[in-house]
Formats: C-alpha cells, sequence, structure tokens
C-alpha cells in the first residue's frame, strides 16, 4: 500500500501508537505517520508510547478486541482530540498546550505531540 496523502489538506490529528505493526505494511509503525509527515492539511502527530494497533476498544464503540489493555493510553486517546483539535476549531493561536504539557509533566509520559 502506497497512499498518498497530496490531497490531504484538511487539518487534523494522526494518532499512532509506538508499537503499531501492522500487516498491512512492512515498514513498521513509522507507516502510520505518513499522513503527518507527507501532506499538508495534518498539523498534529500524537504518538502514543507503547501502543500498538488494536488500542482498547477505540477503533468501534461495541468492539472489544484489542491487543494493547492500558486504560491509560486509552484515556489519552479520548482526552488529547479535545485538547488539541478543539483549539483550532476555535480559531485561537495556540494548540494543545495543555495535552502537552500534561505529557511532558511526567516522569514516565505516555506520548509525545509533534505540531508543524
Amino acid at each position: 500500500m502506497n497512499p498518498d496523502f497530496a490531497e490531504m489538506k484538511t487539518p487534523s490529528l494522526i494518532v499512532a501508537g509506538e508499537h503499531d505493526d501492522s500487516p498491512l505494511t512492512t515498514r513498521g509503525p513509522d507507516w502510520f505517520t505518513d499522513g503527518y509527515r507527507l501532506s499538508s492539511g495534518a498539523a498534529d502527530l500524537l504518538t502514543v508510547f507503547g501502543a500498538e494497533h488494536g488500542l482498547g476498544g477505540i477503533h468501534g464503540y461495541n468492539d472489544t478486541r484489542t491487543t494493547d489493555e492500558s486504560p491509560e493510553r486509552v484515556a489519552l486517546i479520548q482526552r488529547a482530540p479535545w485538547h488539541i483539535c478543539v483549539p483550532r476549531w476555535a480559531s485561537t493561536t495556540t494548540r494543545g498546550p495543555a495535552a502537552r504539557q500534561a505529557l511532558a509533566a511526567t516522569s514516565d509520559p505516555l506520548g509525545r505531540i509533534d505540531s508543524k
């Protein structure tokens, strides 16, 4: 699979697991960050440390299949989009300072937010 991100122009948040090894690619977890690196629209990348692909029911409301049962990582993915995307939609000049500060404030962070 060689997706083309040239037309991905809408501001968006890409979420990728640090250990997201998928049978869709031989490149490994790095493949899931291409949307951020190769598009003009993706403005933020949340890399979740230690996370795998099937993270605790995130992919479907009634879907309980998972390869990663970390309630802390699930909670991060539930909260982070609000701290990163809502300020952007509200046309504020800062994006995600609360989320960044929360991740940086711990000695064992759950992830990292990169922004363009």
